[in-house]
């Protein structure tokens, strides 16, 4: 019975935290005007490499971080998701894969 207990309320964590980015990404879409990737991330770096991935470090990680500050941690997951994709916009995860892409791309080219 342990073991369902955590898988549900991690479950329930994520799923707040990956509703929350949701939410928070519609809030800065009407306030802004700009569109806002939530869910799936896709870029096309400097050097030509195409990036699709769900933006984990920028706002998911935030979300789970802000579910450790209390209880209900699917409620606080779900207001830190909220936050973190209504003011962190995509340019971090930009940022993030204009420095770490040609690190990746000479790592798989090697093998």
């Amino acid at each position: 019975m342990g073991i369902l207990r955590l898988v549900l309320k991690t479950g329930s964590v994520v799923v707040s935290a990956l509703a929350g980015n949701c939410v928070g990404g519609m809030i800065r879409t009407s306030l802004t005007g700009e569109i806002v990737q939530s869910i799936l991330f896709r870029y096309t770096t400097a050097e030509g490499q195409t990036i699709t991935n769900a933006p984990l470090v920028t706002t998911f990680y935030p979300a789970v971080v802000a579910a450790r500050l209390g209880k209900p941690r699917w409620l606080y997951a779900f207001c830190g998701g909220a936050l973190a994709g209504a003011l962190l916009g995509d340019r971090y995860e930009r940022r993030l894969w204009d420095t770490l892409g040609p690190a990746i791309a000479r790592a798989v080219a090697s093998r």
